[in-house]
């Protein structure tokens, strides 16, 4: 009996006691927030990827076929350079020449009825140096630009090459003004690929000679001899200031045909710093850099003279100049010197001279 009575009381007692428990259930049911649950939001990436997943695969594959176009796409939009930029003879015509002027400096040569000076001047924003021959007299002269053929700089001397011609003319009423070039007797170095930097120096001077006090006005006449002679020949495809031009033992004026001269000449060697690139790279850049595919723009009698004998340059560079001027309606005269040698000698090289005169006189007028 007495346990039973203390077995209610004490379920009294707990029942007594339930509502101080029920008090401390609101802290505890705050605790679905401690519980973090409300990291529920971690069920949400369940979800997600059903909604999710679906999209990133579709949205990865558009731009991996989006992004695979792409290379091709800027690929051929972007052009090939151009290896011969600024180097063709259309580029060439486009440029000016001849800014700022001709300075004499000393005496080089003091003649019998002449005098040579040295002189510097402007091209290519490089100083350049070269001689001018001025007849004794009041002038003023008939003009001639005289270009040089190709010398080592190691023996090179001013006049080498373009004296004997500048003796004969001098002493005829003629000025005759000749470029050292680029590198050469003190003057400034400067690129010359495919010669093109030559052909500057001597474009630069027609006009810097045309406004000496001592010149003839009007045209010029150009002489040149081996690699000077294909200057003069480039002359006549980029400049309308010539009156004249005679061409002696020219290279080829097709550039595929000057390097395989070049190549066979110098052992298979023929200098990168002049020929960037071998013609079997880009023929179609060889032939807009050869000057013998503007033979239409050509406007002055040319006279050509060659040895048959020439080991230099082959004779049939001056009969493949020759044909093509002919075929392009020009004034060509073609002299070829059975067994002549590269540099005429005896009396070939007076005939050719004789003839020169008479070329000059004709069409440049005599002093």
């Amino acid at each position: 009996m007495i346990q039973r009575l203390l077995l209610l009381l004490s379920i009294g007692a707990l029942s007594a006691c339930a509502p101080a428990i029920g008090q401390t259930l609101p802290t505890a049911t705050a605790l679905p927030t401690l519980a973090r649950p409300t990291a529920l939001p971690l069920p949400s990436p369940t979800p997600a990827p059903s909604s999710t997943a679906t999209p990133e695969p579709t949205a990865t594959a558009t731009s991996a076929v989006t992004a695979t176009p792409e290379p091709t796409a800027t690929a051929s939009a972007v052009p090939t350079p151009d290896p011969v930029a600024g180097l063709t003879i259309p580029d060439l015509r486009a440029r000016s020449y001849g800014s700022g002027a001709i300075t004499i400096g000393e005496v080089w040569i003091e003649g019998p009825n002449y005098t040579t000076y040295r002189i510097s001047y402007p091209a290519d924003n490089l100083r350049l140096t070269g001689l001018l021959h001025i007849p004794d007299g009041p002038g003023p002269f008939p003009v001639i630009i005289a270009s040089r053929g190709t010398i080592a700089r190691e023996r090179y001397q001013p006049g080498m090459d373009s004296r004997a011609f500048a003796d004969y003319m001098v002493r005829r009423g003629y000025m005759v003004v000749a470029p050292d070039f680029r590198g050469y007797a003190g003057g400034d170095d400067g690129p010359n690929p495919f010669y093109t930097g030559f052909y500057a120096d001597a474009f630069h001077l027609v006009p810097l000679a045309q406004r000496l006090p001592q010149a003839r006005e009007g045209k010029v006449g150009m002489w040149g001899h081996s690699r000077g002679a294909s200057v003069t020949i480039a002359a006549l495809t980029v400049l309308d200031q010539i009156a004249a031009a005679v061409a002696y033992a020219p290279a080829p004026a097709d550039l595929a045909e000057d390097y395989a001269r070049r190549y066979r000449n110098s052992g298979g060697n023929p200098g990168t710093a002049t020929w960037p690139f071998p013609p079997e790279q880009d023929p179609a850049a060889y032939e807009r850099i050869s000057p013998i595919n503007y033979f239409d723009a050509v406007s002055a009698p040319v006279m050509l003279h060659h040895g048959t004998a020439d080991t230099t340059v082959d004779a049939s560079a001056s009969i493949a100049i020759a044909d093509e001027l002919r075929a392009q309606g020009k004034d060509v005269t073609l002299h070829l010197y059975e067994g002549g040698p590269h540099t005429l000698t005896g009396e070939q090289e007076r005939l050719y001279l004789e003839r020169t005169l008479d070329f000059f006189a004709t069409h440049l007028g005599a002093p």
